[in-house]
Formats: C-alpha cells, structure tokens, sequence
C-alpha cells in the first residue's frame, strides 16, 4: 500500500508566534491533532510542527499560561517527511525510528501536500483487515455448505 493511497489531503498551518489557546482552538475547529507552523504570514516557511500532545506535555502540565506562550515556544522544529510514492511500511518504520505519529507528505517536487497520521494507517489496515475476515468467513461458509467450489479456483 502507498501513502499516496491513504494520506489525509491538505495542511493546516499558525504562524509560531501564535500563543497555544489559539492553536487549540483551530486544532478543535478543524478537528485535526497537528498544525504545520509557518515563520510567518509574509514567507510561509516551514518552521517545524506542534501537536495536541506537545501542548499537553511540554507547556499545559507544567502550569504554562496558554495565552503567554506561543506555539513557536512549544513545537517540535523541523518537519519528517515521507514521499506520497512511498509505501506504508517504510513511513511506518520513520515514525517508530523516530517516536512520532505524524509525518508530512511530500509531492514530486518536494511540497507538503498532507499529513500522513498514525490514525490513516490504522483506519487503512482496519479496513483491509475486515475485507480479509470478509473472506475467511466465506470460505468458512463454503466450507460447512460443502461447496467445492469458490469465486478464486472455479
């Protein structure tokens, strides 16, 4: 399976001076656990990403004001990429080399074009795995009715 195949489409980016409610509540409004922050509004430039989780853990539970400290203060700079060519098993492996959830997919010329989560991959192997069970129970079936025959060897 290709990431191209599973990626969620597009970004949602905050400047880094942006303080941490704001990014919360764009986090919420989007439904979406990770914004790509930008230098700034005037060169967009990918500065690094900041998640619900490094709010939580490197800013809310250490009694940091929310409106006092940007976003900038807490996100992870620089940003994993995967190629939307490449298959999931390698971006998988990326993720757990490197201890997070998220990688940001690149096109052929190298632009993000999406974000490629933990979440895509579960939902898409979930998926497979059900078509999977789908036809083991059929074969099941078959089985216990005593057909010989099946839809793969006619």
């Amino acid at each position: 399976m290709k990431v191209k195949e599973i990626y969620t489409r597009g970004t949602v980016h905050i400047p880094r001076s942006r303080n941490l409610q704001e990014a919360a509540i764009q986090m919420r409004d989007q439904h979406i656990g990770a914004l790509v922050v930008t230098d700034g509004a005037v060169n967009n430039h990918i500065a690094g990403v900041v998640t619900d989780r490094d709010m939580v853990v490197k800013a809310l539970a250490k009694g940091t004001n929310p409106v006092a400290t940007t976003v900038g203060d807490v996100m992870t700079g620089g940003v994993m990429t995967v190629p939307q060519s490449a298959d999931v098993s390698d971006a998988m492996q990326t993720m757990f080399s490197h201890g997070i959830r998220r990688l940001a997919v690149t096109d052929h010329e190298g632009g993000v074009v999406g974000m490629l989560s933990l979440d895509d991959v579960i939902q898409a192997m979930s998926h497979d795995l059900s078509q999977l069970a789908s036809i083991v129970r059929s074969e099941q079936q078959r089985e216990r009715t005593g057909s010989v025959q099946s839809p793969l060897h006619p």
